[in-house]
Order: structure tokens, then sequence, then C-alpha cells
């Protein structure tokens, strides 16, 4: 399935929105990545623009260009992230992870999909998370 690199930043956007900040997620590599991202939102856009001034300021035009091309790349950075975990979440389950995503359906009693994604994990994590008792996660 192919997706265009729009559709890709926005469910990685969503992604990272709905991606739950528990213990029970705590060893997987998104609860890393996710306020990352998030911190990458915020602060890169203004580090970018200060990285900028400062290097023209003290640099002048002669280095230009390097001030430039690492103010964009600065500005970059939350894209980048966006992407992986939309490339991520677009993904299908590993066999470890579905399982665990049938079992929560199951005990959620809510109709699993045939090839779910990491997106439809988050969602049914966040989910269990609300309904559940802490010892059925």
């Amino acid at each position: 399935m192919s997706h265009s690199i729009w559709q890709v930043l926005q469910a990685g956007q969503r992604y990272a929105a709905i991606w739950p900040h528990h213990a029970v997620v705590a060893a997987m590599t998104e609860t890393r990545v996710v306020p990352a991202v998030k911190f990458a939102a915020q602060w890169m856009p203004a580090a970018g623009v200060v990285n900028f001034l400062v290097q023209w300021q003290w640099l002048g035009e002669t280095l230009l260009p390097q001030a430039i091309v690492s103010s964009l790349f600065l500005l970059s950075l939350p894209i980048q992230g966006w992407f992986w975990l939309g490339r991520r979440a677009l993904s299908e389950l590993d066999p470890r992870l579905k399982h665990w995503y049938l079992e929560l359906a199951q005990k959620l009693s809510v109709q699993p999909r045939s090839k779910p994604t990491r997106m439809d994990l988050a969602r049914l994590l966040r989910k269990a998370l609300d309904e559940l008792p802490p010892d059925q996660h």
C-alpha cells in the first residue's frame, strides 16, 4: 500500500498524539521517540531561526550558505520525526505485537482488523488503558 508523503506525515502526527505514555509500553521505541518529536516540534523552529541569525551576525555574509543549510536542518528535524512515526504507524504488526493486539481486542470485545497496523495497536492500547483494570493490560 503506497501512501503520499503528506499522508505519512499526518499519520505520524496522529500517532504521536494517541500514543499512550504508560509503563505498559515503556520498553517500546515509540515511548522515547514521541516525546523527542514533540520537543523538536516545539523548539526547533526557534532554534533554527536563532541559529541563522547568530551565524549571520558573527560570521557575516561569507558563510551564509552554511548558516542556511544548518538552519534548514534544524527546521527539518520535526518533519523527519513525524515521517518516521508515520511510516511506523502505517506498518503492519509483527507476530508478537499482533498476538497482543488480538488479546486486547478480545478483552475489550472489539472486532479486530485482519491486518492491524501499529496505529490500530495504539488506539486499542489507549482504549484498554482507559477501560481495563491494570492487571489486564
